[in-house]
């Protein structure tokens, strides 16, 4: 059991670096279609995109300028990984 809970934190370490770079990548103008991108485009999308609907649901009148979904999803994985400390 133990090496099933070191294996889901180094999971959600990688995703947590994962959506750090995605969020430098898209302040920073990188191309969106370079291949670095694109494949973190692709690991952090599955995560990232049901956060965001329910976000854009729940502000149905006021339009977002900031995508708030890395953040949310840090945060989640933050409190995951809490959790799985103990």
């Amino acid at each position: 059991m133990q090496a099933l809970i070191m294996a889901l934190r180094g999971v959600i370490l990688l995703m947590e670096v994962v959506l750090i770079i995605r969020v430098f990548c898209d302040f920073k103008a990188v191309r969106k279609d370079s291949v670095p991108y694109l494949f973190l485009q692709r690991i952090s999308e599955p995560l990232l995109e049901p956060v965001r609907q329910l976000l854009t649901k729940e502000m149905r009148d006021k339009k977002l300028k900031l995508d708030l979904s890395p953040f949310v999803v840090m945060i989640v994985l933050y409190l995951i990984n809490t959790l799985l400390k103990r």
